[in-house]
């Protein structure tokens, strides 16, 4: 991947994260399958020299108040919840002093909702800070990110949907004329290009945007399913390439494909179509996609 597609991963992966404790966790993350806070301890800690990593204090002693992340180096005491608004950083704040803790600064992160804070020497953040500190990230930092998202946090368990349903949803996608039909068929390879691009978002997004057509994005899947889509996904993005560059190398936005080009696209769309096929063979699904025939 490249740097921007990492990126525009990694902000795909905490929206969604974010959206999903909206909607399932009340007021902690007792209700997680994983540990948010050392999600983030990992996530901070990438930004951080070793001599000045984030520790979780709960580690060190248990149901320690207020504070869920110490930095001693820095003198940061910092809480992870779901709500940050003005009145949870007040209540957090109040027994911080109360138990006479003493680093410099209290940083909260409320991972659903933030208010900035105007309290001395404390601060709000909300998933806004994290996706910051990606956007100016070095490409290793990038990697080590995503790698901690992904092996983490369960993502696949995260929706209550299971593999079959969603993948009904993105066979309908993938099954239409600009995989189905070849080049030779193709009226419009532009509108071929818009038709891959909603394909590619479906797979990687589980939404199309302006359409009411919904299914699990892809790190939601189980690893075999999410293998095979990967794939999928790939081969889109190959032809999609192809139609990128052709308009690049003519300055234009339309596409007027050569035979050399429209052959390897039409290579791309069988592996697609067998790919899709063995995927609904290994799901059941009881569909099956029938290519228009090359010439």
């Amino acid at each position: 991947m490249t740097d921007q597609q990492k990126l525009t991963e990694i902000i795909s992966l905490l929206t969604f994260l974010q959206s999903h404790i909206q909607n399932y966790v009340d007021q902690s993350f007792t209700d997680l399958t994983f540990n948010l806070e050392s999600v983030i301890k990992d996530f901070l800690n990438v930004f951080e020299k070793d001599t000045e990593q984030y520790e979780n204090i709960n580690s060190l002693k248990h149901n320690y108040p207020a504070i869920d992340l110490i930095n001693k180096t820095k003198s940061i005491a910092l809480q992870v919840t779901t709500n940050g608004d003005l009145r949870k950083v007040k209540k957090t704040t109040a027994t911080y002093h109360k138990h006479s803790i003493s680093y410099s600064n209290l940083v909260v992160i409320g991972f659903v909702k933030a208010t900035k804070s105007t309290l001395p020497n404390v601060k709000a953040y909300g998933i806004e800070y994290l996706i910051e500190l990606a956007k100016f990230g070095s490409s290793i930092q990038k990697d080590k990110i995503y790698d901690i998202l992904q092996r983490q946090i369960p993502w696949n368990s995260l929706n209550p949907m299971n593999d079959k349903q969603c993948f009904d949803v993105v066979f309908d996608v993938i099954n239409r004329s600009a995989v189905r039909d070849y080049t030779v068929c193709e009226g419009d390879f532009n509108k071929m290009a818009e038709g891959l691009l909603e394909v590619k978002e479906i797979i990687t997004t589980g939404k199309i945007k302006r359409k009411s057509i919904r299914a699990k994005a892809l790190v939601e899947y189980t690893d075999k399913v999410k293998g095979q889509l990967s794939e999928i996904e790939f081969h889109v993005s190959e032809i999609l390439q192809i139609c990128n560059a052709n308009k690049n190398k003519r300055h234009s936005n339309f596409l007027c494909l050569s035979q050399h080009e429209t052959d390897k696209i039409d290579d791309l769309k069988e592996k697609i179509i067998d790919k899709t096929n063995t995927l609904a063979s290994d799901l059941h699904l009881g569909k099956h996609i029938v290519g228009s025939r090359r010439q």
